[in-house]
Formats: structure tokens, sequence, C-alpha cells
């Protein structure tokens, strides 16, 4: 049955205040786009990085910070993804290169959200593709899984290991997704990193990863012993598959610790000796994430008190 018109004096007056508010809105916008050119500009005469992660990250948790109302956190952090997204294509012509599988479609989904919708993005099959398009120069960003940390699951050829460690311009860990957190699923199964030529840089509350190579008959818990006795507080550590017992080539692992760590560290020069000196190991930080925001909620509770937000209470039974 088709809905009758209605007319009303009080809805005529809150929608004449919404058309006022989203030309406040599109203009505030515009205004943004402008001064964000602009810093484009002058970061290009002075040579800095266009994207900085970290900035945004605090940006980030500075809105969340202020943040009240009916509003969810998460459409938030979508809306001003978008509008990053869409500021960043208008100062360089950025590129994303992202593994699409169509059994497994969250990797793409992971980095459109972060990434908006006006950033041009590219389909590869494999992480590997990913990073030979970053290395070469053909893209901006690398979308790749996250590691696994298990020991069930070694892999023969992690993407890891193709980082250009001894490079001028080392590729690098720079984000995580999501960019937010569930609450009641704070460490999801869906995750994915972002990979750069850009430095890694603190955002005051961050986590890296650290390469290493070392004696392959060391075992994973060891390693994570010798991290812990070096000053770090290890949260999950990613190694190649030993294909065989026997080899004498140094082993290659991920370790994931929490805080912002770079090469120049006396931990790092500590858990080098640990592990045998460089005569007989070799570690690289090569990047990590500002840790993402938790969000307090993601849907609204059925009991608000919320004007117009009705209840039924035959849903909560």
């Amino acid at each position: 049955m088709a809905q009758k018109p209605y007319h009303s004096q009080t809805l005529d007056d809150i929608r004449r205040q919404i058309d006022a508010l989203d030309m406040r809105i599109h203009d505030t916008l515009r205004e943004r786009a402008e001064l964000v050119l602009k810093i484009g500009e002058e970061k290009r005469k002075n040579n800095i990085e266009i994207v900085q992660p970290a900035r945004e990250a605090r940006m980030i948790r500075r809105l969340l910070g202020r943040h009240s109302g009916v509003l969810p956190e998460m459409a938030v952090v979508r809306i001003w993804r978008e509008l990053v997204g869409a500021v960043s294509l208008l100062q360089t012509g950025l590129k994303v290169a992202t593994i699409y599988d169509p059994e497994r479609p969250e990797y793409w989904d992971l980095a459109k959200d972060y990434f908006g919708s006006c950033l041009p993005m590219t389909r590869v099959e494999t992480p590997l593709s990913a990073i030979s398009a970053l290395r070469e120069g053909r893209v901006t960003f690398a979308v790749v899984p996250y590691p696994h940390h298990g020991p069930d699951d070694e892999e023969e050829k992690p993407w890891w290991e193709f980082l250009d460690l001894e490079s001028s311009e080392p590729i690098q860990i720079i984000v995580r997704l999501p960019h937010g957190d569930d609450p009641e699923k704070a460490n999801p199964d869906e995750r994915a990193l972002v990979l750069a030529k850009t430095g890694f840089d603190a955002s005051d509350e961050d986590n890296s990863f650290i390469y290493i190579e070392c004696d392959p008959h060391m075992s994973r818990g060891k390693i994570v012993d010798l991290a812990e006795k070096a000053g770090f507080k290890p949260l999950g550590l990613s190694s190649k598959k030993l294909i065989n017992v026997d080899q004498t080539e140094p082993r290659k692992h991920l370790l994931e610790v929490e805080g912002y760590w770079r090469d120049d560290k006396k931990e790092i020069a500590a858990f080098l000796e640990l592990l045998g000196g460089e005569d007989s190991a070799l570690i690289r930080c090569v990047g990590g994430y500002p840790v993402p925001a938790l969000y307090s909620k993601t849907i609204l509770p059925q009991t608000t008190s919320y004007p117009n937000a009705p209840e039924d209470k035959s849903l909560q039974e």
C-alpha cells in the first residue's frame, strides 16, 4: 500500500536546517581540499612524503576522542578516510595494487575502505605481484595479507622476504587494515598490511616488524625468549618453512613487537648479539603500523533513549 503524502511544519523546519548544514559541510570540504593541495605543493618543494600514516592515525584518534552522539565511530573513520583518499589522488595520482581472490574478497574490501573510492586500485593475483608493482614504481602502495603467526602456518615463500632490505628505497610496512577494530573482535582474521617505499614514522602508539635471519636450528620459542631478553614485547612470530632440517643457510622469520623501533636502537644491537652476532644473524626493522583505534561500540543498543528511535522489546528477548 502506497504511503500517503504527509505535510508537517516540524519536518519542513528540520529539513531546512539539514539543507543549510549540508551547504556548510560542502563549503568546509572544499576549503579543506584547497588547503591540503597547498600542503602537497609545499611537501613536493621540500621533498617530504605526501602520505603520512602516523599523522593520519593521530588525527583519527583525536576525532574519536572528542566524538559523541548517534553517529557510529566507524562511520566517522570511513567518512574521513574517503576524504583523505580523494584529496590524495588530487595531489599526486597515487595508485594501489592489492591481491584479489574471488573466494576471499576481504582484502579488496579492506583496501577500498582505507584508500577510498577515488583512488585507483589494481587487482593482482599474488602478494609478490603487488610487491613487484610497488618495486617498479607502477603503484604507490601494495596491500598484502597479514603474516601468519602460528607454527602450523609456515610458508615456503612468504612475501616478507622480498622487501629489498639493502635497497636505497627499501619497501616497508606502514599501515594495518582494517583501520579500526570492532570491540567484540579486536584481532579479526581478515587483516592486511599496506606496503610502501615511504618511511615508517612513530604515531605515539605503534607496533613494529623485525626481519630476522638466524641459525636454522634455533627454535621459534627461543627467538621469542631472546627478543624479550633484549627488551622487546613480542606479539607474534612468522617463519619461513624449513624444507631441509639439515640445511646450513639461515632461516628467515618476521617478528612483530609492541612499540616503535628503528635499526639504530640499542635493543636491536642487543638482540643481534643474542642471536649470535653479525657473523651468525641478520636483523632489520621493516616498518610497522599505527595501532588501529578500538571503537567503543559499532551498533547502537536498542535501549537508547534518542528521540524518534523506537524501542522494540520483542527484538531483545
